[in-house]
């Protein structure tokens, strides 16, 4: 039978499935999986059909590496090379056709697999940039629903690839996110050495049933001179934040911050945003997102926002600001904290805590990196918190914040605020504090306690500067800054 692909997209196709050829994955992704890519290949490794994984990550964290990564454990695993295909939509050739991943599947089947998808072992399919092919979503559902097939989708449109499997997949689709790099995990792909001598990595839902004070007590008997080591890591990391081509040599030291604007303002922001979205003022989303990042992890109106652009130069409005929001936070360029216990119905009033995902980005914009040790501790706070943020995800987690008078009832009580409130999905709550002072007092566990009395959370956690110590009595657990990035 006759190929219904043009010979450059075959040409294409089989340099993309170099393992076809010879079982090897080419390029050669590096030896380090990141906790997620090793879960997500062991679920696509598992002997079964009509599975659907999304995996949703901002530019240039890996993600098109962590599908090499799993093909290589597949093809380790015992599958069969010649069961595996890997599509990159982000090539024009292989998404010009009408129809394109249905001629490529046909393909594939016929000349590569030379069995029928139905017959023997099923196919892995992965897709790469699949929201650059115009339909995909019905492509993939006509695939799933016809083949006993596994599919990878990534996208670097989170909203895009969620919406367009929820609504023609749903039921059948499991969602990795992969952010810029934690900072232990910068330690362990590129400093493993450091690495080695650290407490084995808890997830944040391990705090909620008390093992964070177990890792305390495991780095506390790291030597003193480990610890300098550690934090001496910590404030490079501070300061470029987790994309991995910041750590890995490819992009010299002096040409980080050049290298994050390119990427970010002038790619993200001015292209594929616009590209996805209806943005009809490129400048204002250029000038909303520097306002955020001048403004870093702090709370603020959707309205206050709309005021300093307006007096900024822009004309523009609550709704278009909230749209451009919407778009940043799709990019998985910022997150957003809603105050907790979360109200009834949202409102553009209200203030969220809106923050940075990568402090690297903030700093090689603004081109502004106050010392992490040496700077005034009390301006810090912020800049620790979007630190802090990026260990607060996981799968069935939602984080808050909290900030109300101490009395609902009485608006003359004293506010209390909580810096983070990771809510599980039974309801059970983990506050967080960030305190960066040299020394802490009675004072900044005032909010911590005053949650707990009123919301009955088993265990609050403070981040301090240097600060360690375990409250049983009061349910708390004070750790350093280091130590609390390098639990998970």
């Amino acid at each position: 039978m006759p190929s219904e692909l043009g010979q450059e997209a075959e040409n294409v196709l089989r340099d993309l499935n170099a393992w076809w050829k010879d079982g090897r994955v080419r390029p050669q992704p590096p030896p380090y999986r990141r906790p997620a890519v090793r879960a997500l290949a062991e679920r696509v490794g598992r002997p079964q059909g009509r599975l659907v994984e999304v995996v949703r990550g901002p530019r240039q964290v890996g993600k098109t590496t962590g599908l090499h990564q799993v093909i290589e454990e597949l093809i380790r695993s015992g599958a069969h090379p010649e069961d595996v295909l890997f599509i990159r939509f982000d090539l024009e050739l292989l998404r010009e056709e009408r129809a394109a991943l249905r001629r490529i599947v046909r393909w594939y089947a016929a000349e590569i697999r030379k069995r029928a998808l139905e017959e023997g072992a099923p196919a892995v399919i992965l897709l790469d940039e699949v929201h650059k092919l115009p339909r995909w979503s019905d492509e993939v559902k006509h695939l799933v629903d016809t083949f006993p097939v596994r599919v990878l989708l990534t996208g670097s449109s989170s909203v895009l690839v969620a919406r367009g499997g929820r609504e023609s997949l749903a039921g059948r689709v499991f969602t990795t996110e992969l952010p810029p790099f934690s900072f232990r995990e910068v330690l362990e792909c590129w400093k493993p050495a450091l690495a080695e001598m650290l407490p084995p990595r808890i997830t944040l839902v391990d705090v909620f049933d008390g093992r964070l004070a177990d890792w305390s007590r495991g780095f506390n008997e790291l030597r003193p001179q480990q610890k300098l080591s550690l934090r001496r890591s910590l404030e490079r990391y501070y300061a470029r934040g987790g994309y991995p081509r910041l750590h890995s040599g490819d992009v010299e030291d002096d040409r980080w911050a050049d290298y994050i604007v390119q990427t970010i303002f002038e790619n993200v922001l001015g292209a594929d945003i616009p590209d996805l979205f209806p943005v009809e003022q490129p400048r204002l989303l250029r000038a909303l997102y520097l306002e955020l990042a001048r403004h870093a992890c702090k709370e603020v109106s959707q309205n206050s926002l709309t005021e300093a652009l307006n007096v900024g130069g822009f004309r523009t409005n609550q709704p278009t600001v909230g749209r451009y929001l919407h778009y940043l936070a799709d990019a998985l360029l910022i997150r957003e904290f809603r105050r907790y216990p979360l109200a009834k119905k949202a409102s553009a009033r209200v203030p969220a805590k809106l923050s940075l995902v990568d402090l690297g980005i903030r700093n090689a914009i603004l081109r502004s990196t106050p010392s992490l040790w040496e700077s005034d501790p009390t301006e810090m706070g912020p800049l620790v918190e979007t630190l802090v943020q990026s260990c607060l995800r996981g799968p069935n987690l939602q984080t808050h914040f909290f900030r109300d008078f101490e009395n609902p009832r009485n608006r003359s009580s004293p506010i209390r605020e909580v810096d983070f409130v990771v809510e599980r999905i039974d309801g059970g709550l983990l506050p967080i504090e960030v305190k960066f002072r040299r020394r802490l007092d009675e004072a900044d566990t005032i909010g911590l306690r005053h949650f707990h009395a009123r919301f009955g959370s088993k265990v609050g956690v403070v981040v301090t500067r240097e600060t360690s110590w375990s409250d049983e009595l009061r349910r708390m657990l004070a750790l350093p800054l280091e130590s609390f990035l390098l639990a998970f």
